[in-house]
């Protein structure tokens, strides 16, 4: 990434915070963006020092809200200022690169709204799809672990500076992040295609999944609300409309086999 390239995606991410300042009246979620803004505007004004930046090159095609086109960052955003979500232990300054922050963010969504729908209680299928839907469980934990590793990483990182394993240390933990991001991507990729698949088939009167007009109920001790009164058809179609976005926002290259 250029230094121009970087001062855009700053750009891009303090409107992003701002968009969520302005829209949003919880005073820990607006005490936690203004954290976030004072870090992103500070660094920013850093690496406006470092270099000569032509406007030109600054210049966006079209001024837009982003989160216009990643609605559920937006919202996992916004459950960082929610007391017991997952999102609210989601810091920035405990990742090195900003993409893994915000895939955190998502991944911690993912799990204080969506996880427990792949449960057999509330989605239930006929056999060989319920070890599919099982599946996911165990991938998830290993994306958690991965995640751990890398924020683990980062808070090591400053016994390094300067010593001559730094190189090295920084090399390990890009690998590390490539590999999250790599695994990240094949499991949201691989989970719009089953809950798409699911829904389609609902739609089609097939008899895969066997509850699909049960409405989802949680207890207010679990926090969730997303799903909340929606039935198993239309949560399956919001679980395949976030993974799509997640896999849109880690634009992952996919290899055509000939």
């Amino acid at each position: 990434m250029t230094p121009a390239e970087e001062l855009r995606h700053l750009n891009r991410l303090i409107r992003q915070f701002e968009s969520v300042f302005k829209s949003t009246r919880d005073p820990l979620q607006r005490e936690r963006v203004t954290r976030e803004l004072r870090q992103l505007k500070t660094y920013k004004q850093k690496l406006e020092s470092f270099h000569e930046f032509d406007p030109q090159e600054l210049e966006e095609p079209g001024e837009k809200d982003e989160l216009g086109e990643q609605p559920y960052l937006k919202k996992a955003m916004a459950a960082g200022g929610e007391k017991g979500s997952p999102a609210s232990l989601v810091n920035a300054e405990d990742y090195q690169d900003r993409e893994v922050y915000q895939l955190a963010l998502y991944l911690a969504f993912f799990e204080g709204e969506f996880l427990a729908l792949l449960s057999e209680t509330r989605l239930k299928l006929d056999f060989k799809h319920s070890l599919e839907r099982d599946s996911f469980y165990h991938r998830f934990e290993n994306l958690r672990r991965l995640l751990e590793d890398l924020r683990e990483d980062a808070s090591r990182m400053e016994e390094y500076l300067g010593q001559k394993h730094e190189e090295e240390m920084r090399m390990r933990s890009f690998k590390k992040n490539r590999n999250l991001i790599m695994e990240a991507d094949k499991f949201f990729r691989n989970l719009q295609h089953f809950s798409g698949g699911l829904a389609e088939d609902i739609g089609a009167s097939g008899t895969i999944c066997l509850n699909p007009r049960d409405l989802l109920r949680f207890d207010r001790l679990q926090n969730r609300r997303h799903l909340e009164g929606l039935s198993v058809e239309k949560a399956l179609v919001g679980l395949s409309d976030f993974s799509s976005e997640v896999a849109r926002f880690l634009n992952v290259p996919q290899i055509q086999e000939s």
